[in-house]
């Protein structure tokens, strides 16, 4: 199994129908996990979360229909945090390297310094594998346990590199070749030595070179593209076109762009191996039946200086599967009571769930219920900014919302399903409960849209309200039921009516 880091924090790409303040949102809520990542001392999923963060405000918010119409004190708000992030991303990165290392096996290397190369696994561990029509470089004549090679000096058979012990597939140099490049020069014996001519001096590089692989995309300094320039003076510059996160770091002319010396490429390819066997996952659990033993401990900070191979191998894995999210038994109760007068007139009612991080798992600590209007088949809340304002507040994540079934099955309506994908953009792990009350064979579901199936038919969906949904290019449902949600009987909550 291939773990890569860079695939936990890939390009998101942007959806003008979200507005340009939802996606700073999304921003600062990676921002606010990465600094709980780094209070817990959780070395991976902080730098994953400053990765997702960079590749958002480089790569997602600058290509925003909206992004050049925004107050430039927002983006460069935004523009300091980005140069934070990928200042702690490029001091985080060789102990990443040095973790991720501790689990990808080595290769084994020859007395010389090389590695030593792949082997056929069918052939001798000392000779490198046959290929077809090789003609061996010479023919040894082998007497007793010598060798007689082709300077007519003998050999121990046990002394003879291995190179000389394999059969490649070389042809052996013509005398012309030989002749051309031997030290006598092209006359061999018969012509007189000279030293080669030098049209200009060697110039050897320093002792401070860096043998790391850089791949440079779309980070050049401004500095370096105008000295590039300089050395072009005959050919016809065209203008250069600042690329998205150019134009970020250009913003504000008292921070130079200078003070960032690497790329998200750079930063993002880290990847390492292991044997899936010998880390097996836990089985899915179903959110219905699942009850937490005992009360839940949410005080346990993780300590990176004792990590086993094991435990990181765990932690590798996590970092690319959604978070755990847990909530309370009794929430859903508390909410029915909080809609029936509304259920008892066959109108929906909707409510935000929102919570805290702790130990990778959220836990949903507050139901809101915004300002709404409601029908008996849809609900649509009127003043998100109070929702907003007691989020951050009390520094809660958003994790999905609730709404009621009135008059219904349990199911998600094209409707909740466009609600459900701005939901999940926030955040992966965003849930949509559907309450119905009257529905006999199931009164509740916690539904989340597949991906990336689901994700993407509603992202390249054009229409509203209500209407039919083509299947997922892969065949399968555009949203299913949750496995793994955890109900938390000792979990406590608030109840926020703003209503």
């Amino acid at each position: 199994m291939s773990i890569d880091i860079g695939k936990s924090a890939k390009k998101v790409d942007v959806d003008n129908r979200i507005s340009l303040r939802y996606y700073y949102r999304i921003a600062d809520s990676l921002i606010r996990q990465a600094n709980i990542y780094r209070n817990e001392r959780n070395i991976i999923d902080l730098y994953v979360m400053l990765l997702r963060f960079s590749s958002l405000i480089t790569e997602t918010i600058p290509r925003h229909r909206d992004y050049r119409l925004s107050p430039q004190s927002e983006r460069n708000h935004f523009r300091l945090k980005l140069l934070s992030a990928l200042a702690e991303l490029e001091t985080l990165q060789p102990d990443v390297k040095r973790r991720l290392a501790e689990l990808n096996p080595k290769p084994a290397t020859l007395s010389n310094g090389w590695a030593q190369p792949q082997q056929n696994v069918s052939s001798s561990p000392y000779v490198w594998p046959p290929v077809k029509n090789s003609a061996p470089l010479y023919q040894p004549h082998v007497q007793g346990n010598r060798i007689e090679g082709a300077n007519g000096y003998a050999q121990r058979t046990d002394q003879l590199p291995l190179a000389r012990r394999s059969s490649f597939n070389i042809p052996p140099p013509r005398e012309e070749t030989l002749m051309k490049h031997s030290i006598l020069g092209p006359n061999g014996l018969n012509g007189q030595w000279q030293p080669p001519v030098v049209h200009q001096p060697i110039q050897y590089p320093t002792s401070n070179l860096d043998l790391t692989p850089i791949d440079i995309t779309s980070f050049l300094n401004p500095a370096e593209e105008e000295k590039q320039s300089d050395t072009k003076k005959d050919e016809a510059a065209p203008e250069h076109k600042k690329t998205p996160l150019e134009e970020v770091l250009s913003l504000q002319e008292d921070i130079k762009p200078s003070q960032v010396d690497t790329t998200l490429e750079s930063l993002v390819k880290l990847e390492i191996s292991k044997d899936p066997s010998k880390d097996p996952m836990p089985p899915p659990v179903l959110a219905e039946v699942l009850d937490l033993p005992g009360p839940t401990s949410l005080d346990n900070p993780v300590s990176i200086s004792q990590d086993t191979t094991s435990d990181l191998q765990e932690q590798l894995v996590k970092a690319q599967a959604p978070l755990q999210l847990v909530i309370s038994t009794a929430l859903m109760d508390s909410f029915m009571r909080v809609a029936k007068s509304n259920t008892n007139r066959s109108l929906e009612t909707c409510g935000v769930l929102a919570g805290s991080l702790k130990n990778r798992k959220f836990f949903v600590t507050a139901l809101i219920i915004p300002k709404q209007e409601a029908t008996s088949d849809s609900c649509t809340t009127t003043n998100e900014e109070d929702v907003f304002e007691y989020q951050d507040k009390n520094s809660l994540f958003s994790l999905g919302w609730i709404h009621t079934h009135p008059t219904q099955s349990c199911f998600m309506s094209s409707i909740d399903i466009h609600t459900q994908y701005s939901y999940q953009v926030m955040l992966p792990e965003a849930i949509a409960i559907v309450m119905a009350p009257r529905d006999t064979s199931r009164n509740h579901g916690i539904f989340r849209l597949t991906v990336p199936g689901g994700m993407s038919v509603i992202k390249n969906c054009p229409h509203s309200g209500f209407h039919p949904h083509q299947s997922p290019p892969d065949g399968g449902p555009i949203y299913k039921s949750c496995t793994d949600i955890y109900m938390d009987p000792g979990l406590k909550f608030d109840v926020a009516d703003l209503r």
